[in-house]
């Protein structure tokens, strides 16, 4: 537990569209901003966990790969997986847990791992959409038992450019860019000064239950 109350907590700190004809949302070749369409981002994240794959932080010129910084994040993440209550845009981030295990069914570097499905846990952090930036916050509000660590009041974005997510797993697998999205969190250090944190995590999509099974299931990320 102590695992995912820290990662939980990396997440917040540290971070934490439109539909086309062949149903794949992504970036757009435009000089203007991009902006999401609220009510396919609700339903392309809701319901649907994430692994974490990458977190830098940046201050001024710096890029400090915050996995390689602390090489216990990588165990954090691959205790602890992001999951979406949203509905039109509005909502609660929670998370659950799990542990990576072979693969020996999905092609090329593809990763697998076990979750449990039936327990999900509150990060006390709630999703709102601003229609102006046509993109989705994420922002805490209280401190759970699970998440002693948490500040109130926090506040992180999707940025809109980087998000690409497919309608189903075989669309995911078969892609040429896999499918992604990556949230960003600003804050000032009294060290460092202006610290932007860019998180990225990379939708799970699940391949296998047993017959009957409602607490377990394995889940491949692309």
């Amino acid at each position: 537990m102590k695992k995912l109350i820290l990662f939980a907590s990396l997440v917040l700190l540290a971070a934490l569209q439109f539909g086309c004809s062949q149903k794949e949302v992504g970036k757009q070749d435009t000089a203007e901003p991009v902006k999401l369409n609220r009510d396919t981002v609700s339903i392309l994240l809701r319901g649907t966990s994430f692994y974490v794959t990458e977190a830098w932080r940046i201050a001024g010129k710096d890029s400090v790969d915050m996995f390689k910084e602390d090489t216990l994040l990588r165990e954090y993440a691959n205790a602890a997986y992001l999951n979406f209550f949203i509905s039109k845009g509005k909502g609660h981030l929670m998370f659950h847990g799990g542990h990576p295990i072979p693969n020996t069914v999905m092609p090329g570097n593809a990763l697998t791992f076990s979750l449990n499905i039936r327990i999900y846990l509150p990060m006390q952090m709630e999703l709102k959409w601003d229609d102006e930036k046509g993109t989705l916050w994420v922002e805490s509000y209280g401190i759970t038992s699970y998440l002693p660590m948490i500040v109130p009041a926090k506040k992180g974005y999707l940025d809109p450019a980087s998000f690409l997510l497919y309608w189903s797993m075989d669309e995911a697998k078969n892609a040429v860019i896999k499918p992604s999205i990556k949230f960003i969190y600003e804050n000032d250090d009294p060290k460092l000064g202006k610290v932007t944190y860019k998180v990225t995590l990379k939708p799970m999509y699940e391949y296998y239950r047993a017959p009957n099974q409602q607490g377990n299931a394995n889940f491949v990320v692309f």
